[in-house]
């Protein structure tokens, strides 16, 4: 299983996207592999840092530090006010594609700064180009039917290049929050200051994720985690399209967080009342 994550976190954020998702499917790999994968959802390779601040120093059109300490290369005004006032030292999560740092701002906040990886829409594209000529052999030599795999990476495709501009998550997330506001207890992470297309910073959440609640704890989250997705398949129609355990934390004030709001999906109305029926049929 180890061997298997290595060789998966090498090959880049595609890849990296079918780890995360084997990693939550113990009938198709077993358990112990589905373990291993699961450390690709929040503790993957990370990057240089260096790289990170030089993103953050771009998208933010910052000339000097990005903090104390974090001196981005070819630094106009190495002297000047710092973007934040504190940054740990390095990432504290690093995903498919970009890394958190934790961050003080210089009014005292707290915050989670999101940076893409420098290179993450190069490698997403050529990615795709591989498995485009993957798919066309597939279909070329009858390996899968009908099926038109190239329609349905067409649909892959459009959400890895929304998900490639956080300015996008930014509005996914809270569309979602609002969603779900009637449910009293799911959250997100709210932002601060404006997005940018390559870093976002949002307020630093309080919590825990899954393995390290206690038993009663993780009861309460699993129940109120699987009723918020349920609502957004019967309820609202929007529905956040990654939600593994990494992407969902218990806050110290007992509500549910939703992470990461790259990928999302709409339900059409006739669905929705499908799975309704379909719920109300077991019980």
């Amino acid at each position: 299983g180890e061997r298997l994550r290595e060789e998966i976190a090498m090959l880049g954020p595609v890849a990296v996207k079918l780890g995360q998702t084997l990693s939550q499917r113990p009938d198709i790999v077993p358990q112990d592999v589905c373990d291993c994968l699961k450390t690709l959802q929040t503790g993957n390779s990370p990057f240089p840092d260096d790289e990170a601040w030089a993103v953050m120093a771009d998208e933010s059109g910052c000339v000097g530090p990005v903090a104390p300490g974090c001196v981005p290369l070819g630094c106009v005004q190495p002297d000047a006010k710092p973007l934040f006032k504190a940054m740990s030292k390095g990432p504290i999560a690093s995903a498919s594609l970009g890394q958190v740092y934790r961050a003080t701002t210089h009014e005292g906040e707290e915050v989670a700064v999101k940076v893409q990886r420098p290179l993450a829409r190069r490698q997403c594209f050529l990615d795709g180009a591989v498995v485009i000529a993957l798919f066309k052999l597939a279909m070329a030599r009858g390996l899968v039917g009908p099926i038109d795999l190239l329609k349905i990476w067409d649909t892959v495709a459009s959400g890895v290049t929304e998900e490639l501009d956080f300015r996008n998550e930014a509005r996914n997330a809270a569309a979602f929050e609002k969603s779900l506001t009637f449910l009293g207890y799911a959250t997100v992470p709210q932002v601060v200051g404006e997005p940018c297309a390559k870093m976002i910073v949002t307020e630093w959440i309080y919590g825990r994720h899954l393995e390290d609640l206690t038993p009663a704890e993780a009861l309460k989250f699993s129940t109120m985690s699987v009723e918020a997705v349920t609502a957004g398949l019967v309820c609202t129609g929007l529905v956040h399209a990654d939600p593994h355990e990494g992407n969902m934390m218990l806050a110290d004030d007992g509500r549910i967080v939703f992470l990461d709001f790259g990928l999302m999906s709409t339900v059409p109305d006739e669905i929705m009342d499908a799975f309704a029926l379909g719920i109300q049929a077991v019980r």
